[in-house]
């Protein structure tokens, strides 16, 4: 298999890359605003699209006298604003591939991560990164545009049921044919040309994609540096917000701000939710709130194996539903590979053309596939019509606020602590994320347990905040099969 880094087998004559459709905007609207930054405070930063190109011509000169090449991978482990798109856009310009990182990771975690990358460039305010941020403000390089360099490209950081994480190379590379912004299913899902973009999700996470696809469609996008619900719904009334995605905790938190119908949100045509499940009350009470049509439901996966859309006004005929395949096949296969019919429960099985397994950087593992259909491991049936109904998530994977958080990793955490024998993690339900992580340790000493608040702190020095038990029972024991493997339908609610 050729190296993600290798140059696409498509003519560069015929492709536009993303810094180069930069370039372009730059040049039709150069005052207009590219990006605008909030603070939790509601202060503000902007970029124009001149600015945002002078400074990423800028900065990408200056990564190239850090080594950084069309052959060498680009960790961006900033927070959300600025400084995240001119780096990234910046590496981009020289051909590299982009692997965003969660900036508030532990060093624990980034070494693991680091461990998955391989030998890589990091841009962040981290220890251990060779290229701190705000340089390029300095303007001490050329501004002028480059030529191309290479194929830019990214790759997501995931992880299996195993919590260890592996890095996934989006099939697509960042380039375009000259017009065809617009992919397929970024039509089908209700992103169009010149939106203004509210952007709240994780920049290591499904927000990268919003953000650097809404550039090249020529959005005005605003960051919400932090997501907060009431600047939240200001900032959508005050800048006639078209575009935004959000995941179903977010949506959960909206509903609760006061005054919340006093808003303005009639300038939404797109609201896009996905990443985990949401909860019937909280989808139908944005129903309301929302002209159905305009609200997207997405399902699909980081390896890119398929999607699913379905619209609100879908949705209320098919409650429950993700939608139906775009640009993709669906097949429910039992665990001997039978096909099953409508309305049978098995795996849920997926196949777009030109895409087979997932592309990694360093190991990963190759996917169960049937006929051609790969899957994730989700559970589901279709109904006569196409429509897909899950049934389950991967079976042990907590969702978090539409952040997967693995057991494993945690486990392996907690069964490193002093005075801990054993230890299970599991989900348990949360009234706003969904989902929230739940520990069950055995302490090595019963006479003298160690404490749920020796655990916080012990988690807290080692993990995210997403992976930090909500909650711990001190137990005596964890149930397990003879071979070791846990008993996770003894463990109670998910």
């Amino acid at each position: 298999m050729p190296s993600p880094q290798q140059e696409s087998t498509e003519s560069t004559e015929s492709t536009v890359t993303i810094g180069e459709r930069i370039g372009q905007l730059a040049a039709e609207h150069p005052a207009a605003t590219a990006v605008l930054s909030v603070a939790p405070n509601g202060g503000v930063s902007e970029l124009t699209w001149a600015e945002l190109e002078r400074l990423t011509n800028c900065a990408a000169r200056g990564l190239a006298e850090r080594g950084v090449t069309s052959r060498r991978t680009v960790a961006v482990a900033l927070p959300a604003g600025p400084d995240h798109v001119v780096a990234t856009v910046a590496a981009w310009k020289l051909g590299s591939l982009v692997v965003p990182l969660d900036p508030q990771g532990t060093a624990a975690e980034r070494a693991a991560l680091a461990a998955a990358i391989g030998e890589h460039v990091l841009i962040g305010d981290v220890d251990g990164a060779a290229v701190r941020p705000g340089w390029w403000r300095e303007r001490r390089h050329s501004d002028t545009p480059l030529p191309r360099q290479g194929t830019p490209r990214s790759a997501t950081l995931t992880g299996g049921t195993t919590g260890l994480p592996r890095v996934i190379v989006r099939p697509r590379p960042w380039t375009y044919r000259p017009g065809a912004w617009e992919a397929r299913h970024d039509k089908a899902q209700g992103m169009r040309l010149g939106q203004t973009q509210l952007l709240v999700l994780p920049l290591y996470h499904t927000g990268f994609q919003a953000l650097y696809q809404g550039l090249a469609l020529d959005h005005r996008v605003i960051i919400m540096e932090r997501f907060v619900p009431s600047l939240f719904l200001k900032l959508v009334q005050e800048h006639r917000v078209s575009y935004v995605r959000m995941v179903a905790a977010m949506m959960r938190m909206l509903l609760d701000v006061p005054g919340l119908r006093d808003y303005d949100l009639s300038s939404i045509e797109t609201l896009h939710h996905g990443a985990g499940p949401c909860p019937e009350q909280v989808k139908r009470a944005w129903l309301e709130l929302i002209d159905p049509g305009r609200v997207y439901e997405i399902y699909a996966s980081q390896e890119r194996v398929g999607r699913t859309v379905i619209r609100g006004d879908e949705w209320l005929k098919r409650p429950g539903s993700v939608g139906r395949p775009t640009d993709c096949e669906i097949r429910i296969y039992d665990e001997g590979g039978r096909q099953l019919p409508a309305g049978e429960v098995g795996e849920v099985f997926m196949r777009t053309p030109g895409v087979g397994q997932p592309s990694y950087l360093g190991d990963g593992p190759r996917l169960p596939e049937r006929d051609g259909f790969l899957t994730v491991g989700d559970l589901g049936h279709l109904d006569a019509d196409g429509y897909l109904y899950l049934v389950d998530r991967k079976s042990n994977v907590i969702n978090v606020g539409g952040k997967n958080v693995y057991p494993a990793e945690v486990e392996a955490v907690l069964l490193e602590m002093p005075g801990v024998a054993d230890a299970v993690v599991t989900g348990r339900r949360h009234e706003y994320l969904g989902e929230a992580v739940h520990a069950l340790v055995v302490p090595s000493d019963p006479a003298d347990p160690v404490t749920t608040a020796a655990v916080d702190a012990y988690c807290r020095e080692r993990l995210s905040d997403a992976k930090v038990p909500m909650t711990c029972q001190i137990v005596a024991s964890v149930p397990r099969q003879s071979s070791g493997k846990v008993r996770r339908a003894e463990l109670g609610e998910r």
